[in-house]
């Protein structure tokens, strides 16, 4: 009887640990989308120093056949 109630309390405790992963794994995704989005409008209306951040993001997406316009 000792030993089952061993095994639950461990699964439990496993259960626990998975949600927490899964919580945390959410978390951060989120904020690198949000990271993500702000960067690419950052780029994107980029024009100081003469539109070299924005040409150079241009470029790349042409350079991995992401069509822009």
């Amino acid at each position: 009887m000792k030993t089952e109630t061993e095994i639950a309390v461990k699964a439990a405790v496993a259960d626990n640990i998975k949600v927490k992963v899964s919580n945390e794994h959410i978390t951060l995704g989120a904020v690198m989308l949000i990271a993500g989005t702000l960067l690419i409008f950052a780029v994107g209306f980029a024009e100081g120093a003469g539109g070299f951040l924005h040409n150079a993001a241009h470029d790349t997406r042409h350079a991995v056949t992401i069509p822009c316009h």
